[in-house]
């Protein structure tokens, strides 16, 4: 049959019969969408015929007329007329019209067709192409959906893009991310549940602003946007439904208020770069593991996040206004957004106001370089006691994917960084500032996070008045004044006076550093820190008289502190140095997980004692039973965790006791095996 296409003698048609027999002699050479999709002939072949059958079933006539020859659609109409004449049922010949007698002409028209369409440049102009078919075949009543497209056996994925490409302007918004429609290849969902579930540990359940601000639309706001884009996302090659997405997100917005918001999307003129945008997102993140799980963060417990006193004291330290609790609550909340990636909304500290929310999102203002850091180490402090150690912060994806693309929103790119800081000022509205910049509030809000105003530099020989505690912490780091009031004996108001500042300041910097303060009227050689007597005394090996000269007390003193403190004395004359010479030999026959520990003398000490708080939970009530203080059995974890270079346990936080990690487990595993060992004969430190 394929030969009789030639008697039309029309090079289109000439050109469809050298295509069709190059596919079935399997020559290398393809043609169109095959070119960047290469398939199998027998796919190949399918897919015409599956679009051939389906034109000639449901094709209008006008439409046909457009896509074929005019001498090519007189023989086809001669042929359907003389068919109709003979069967009353012409649909019932149209459907089977590729079989075997049918006539050169309607073979003809539905290869050309299929041809038309696969051979466009790329599967959205195919898809155009196809377009009248579906719309034709849904007015006849014939079921065109996403889950059925297909028309034949054995059709390729290509057609199958096609289809969906076709059928995507007829798509809700949330399925066309579904279906990828817009994307090289559209597809039909692949992810499964679990695999749903996996990837939304990679998404906050606030959408980055970097990604989300060039999306933004004039009738949304990010607060409506940033999560139910992130549900968009989420979407794109998932089986999910909205209302399951936005569960697994913890999203504060429902799935029918997420489709509310596509929707709105859907109507901007923007809406294809917009789809198209979404799709390379969740590709990026697909094939891009970022560093946070954020599944983990949603699911931490945040009662005990930044409490007033620490908010307070990295207020003095950085010379940061508002001390007080009010400006407490608003950082914390702050805090919780980045940690969690969760709205402040969410939080569990409620909100004292109906402005609580503007003012968290206006809190950037305040940061300076050196809050930023002081913030972010805190941060990783309150990270690392909930066992996360190797996560950063906070992330932020790269967004140059979306230089160059046609979207609504403003592009943080264009604003001048340092002219944005200049004009931030303690009083006035950052809306002001937007304006200023011809950019949006959030914008201002955004780029204020990413780039703190740059802390000033104080003049050593003058220091402004409001500066006093940040000046004097300057001046004076924790080891200087640590000396300066324990070891050389000065007073608060002597220490003060040398750098410049009242006796107050002073007193504030020691308790910001930790460092206990004498009581009134008691001696200055009297005093001692008992983390500074354990590290000279034990961690260092020194001996009680050369500690004793330092602090200009007698070595009876020093003893007396040892005692109150819970440290226990080395035998007198040197043997201690005996012994830390002999610990790596003992250690032989320790598990290698404790033998780092073991190379140092009182190695055995703090593994033991460390076995023995295991089961308490808390560090206090261990210090309490063990008859030593709290202070000495963080040191000698903290020891213990850096010669082991292993997390050993999670601290106490409000509601969940102490506990071991999992490497702490094992820790004591071995350290119970190991006294085992040396109490039946084996050697060990004495």
């Amino acid at each position: 049959q394929t030969d009789t296409l030639a008697l039309s003698a029309r090079h289109p048609v000439i050109r469809a019969q050298k295509t069709i027999s190059r596919l079935i002699s399997a020559a290398p050479e393809v043609f169109g969408l095959y070119r960047q999709w290469p398939q199998p002939t027998s796919a190949m072949l399918a897919d015409i015929r599956a679009i051939a059958t389906r034109a000639l079933a449901y094709g209008d006539t006008g439409d046909i007329e457009k896509l074929v020859p005019r001498d090519l659609f007189e023989q086809y109409q001669a042929d359907v007329a003389t068919r109709h004449d003979a069967d009353a049922t012409p649909r019932g010949y149209t459907r089977s019209a590729l079989a075997a007698g049918a006539t050169a002409p309607t073979v003809a028209v539905g290869i050309l067709i299929a041809l038309n369409t696969l051979s466009a440049s790329d599967i959205n102009k195919a898809g155009q192409r196809l377009r009248w078919l579906v719309t034709t075949s849904r007015s006849q009543g014939k079921a065109v959906t996403a889950t059925n497209v297909g028309w034949c056996r054995g059709t390729s994925t290509v057609l199958t893009g096609i289809q969906l490409s076709a059928l995507g302007p007829m798509l809700k918004p949330s399925d066309q991310l579904r279906y990828r429609i817009g994307s090289e290849l559209p597809s039909r969902p692949t992810l499964s549940g679990s695999e749903t579930t996996q990837f939304a540990a990679r998404l906050p359940t606030m959408l980055w602003p970097a990604w989300s601000l060039p999306l933004t639309i004039p009738t949304r706001t990010q607060k409506e946007l940033r999560p139910a884009l992130s549900c968009a996302v989420l979407l794109v090659g998932s089986k999910y439904t909205l209302a399951e997405a936005t569960d697994l997100l913890r999203s504060p917005i429902s799935g029918r208020a997420v489709s509310y918001v596509l929707r709105g999307l859907a109507a901007d003129p923007n809406w294809t770069s917009l789809l198209t945008t979404l799709i390379t997102m969740a590709d990026y993140l697909n094939h891009n593991r970022p560093p946070i799980d954020y599944q983990r963060r949603r699911q931490l417990d945040y009662t005990e996040l930044l409490p007033d006193r620490e908010w307070s004291r990295i207020a003095r330290a950085t010379t940061t206004p508002g001390g007080h609790t009010a400006r407490a609550r608003t950082a914390r909340r702050f805090l919780f957004e980045v940690l969690s990636g969760l709205p402040a909304t969410q939080s569990p500290f409620p909100p004292s106001n109906s402005w609580a929310t503007t003012k968290v999102a206006d809190f950037p203002r305040y940061l300076t370089t050196e809050l930023t850091e002081e913030l972010t180490r805190y941060a990783r402090t309150f990270l690392h006691s909930n066992g996360i150690e190797n996560e950063p912060v906070q992330w932020t994806p790269p967004s140059s994917f979306l230089q160059n693309v046609d979207l609504p929103g403003p592009d943080p790119d264009t604003v001048s960084i340092p002219q944005l800081q200049r004009r931030i000022r303690p009083r006035g509205g950052l809306g002001d500032v937007a304006a200023e910049m011809k950019t949006t509030l959030d914008v201002v809000r955004y780029l204020l996070q990413t780039h703190p105003i740059p802390t000033p530099t104080n003049d050593s020989k003058r220091r402004p008045r409001a500066g006093a505690f940040g000046y004097a912490k300057k001046m004076l780091s924790e080891e200087r004044l640590h000396d300066l009031y324990h070891r050389q004996g000065q007073s608060l108001r002597e220490v003060a006076a040398s750098v410049g500042v009242s006796r107050n300041v002073i007193a504030r910097l020691a308790a910001d550093y930790g460092i206990p303060l004498r009581e009134p009227g008691r001696r200055p050689n009297q005093a001692y820190d008992p983390q500074w007597l354990y590290d000279q005394y034990v961690n260092q090996s020194r001996p009680l008289p050369a500690i004793a000269k330092d602090c200009g007390v007698s070595t009876s003193a020093v003893k007396r502190w040892a005692d109150e403190t819970g440290i226990p004395l080395r035998a007198r004359g040197g043997p201690s140095h005996q012994d830390a010479l002999a610990a790596p030999a003992r250690a032989v026959a320790a598990p290698e997980l404790i033998k780092p520990a073991l190379q140092s003398a009182g190695g055995l000490q703090r593994l033991r004692r460390f076995a023995a708080i295991a089961g308490f939970p808390t560090l206090a009530e261990a210090a309490a039973e063990l008859q030593t203080s709290e202070s000495v059995l963080s040191v000698q974890i903290g020891r213990l965790e850096r010669e082991l270079q292993q997390k050993l346990f999670i601290r106490a936080q409000r509601g969940h006791p102490m506990k071991l990690t999992e490497a702490g487990q094992k820790v004591v595993s071995a350290i119970h095996a190991y006294t085992e060992h040396i109490s039946d004969g084996g050697q060990a430190e004495g």
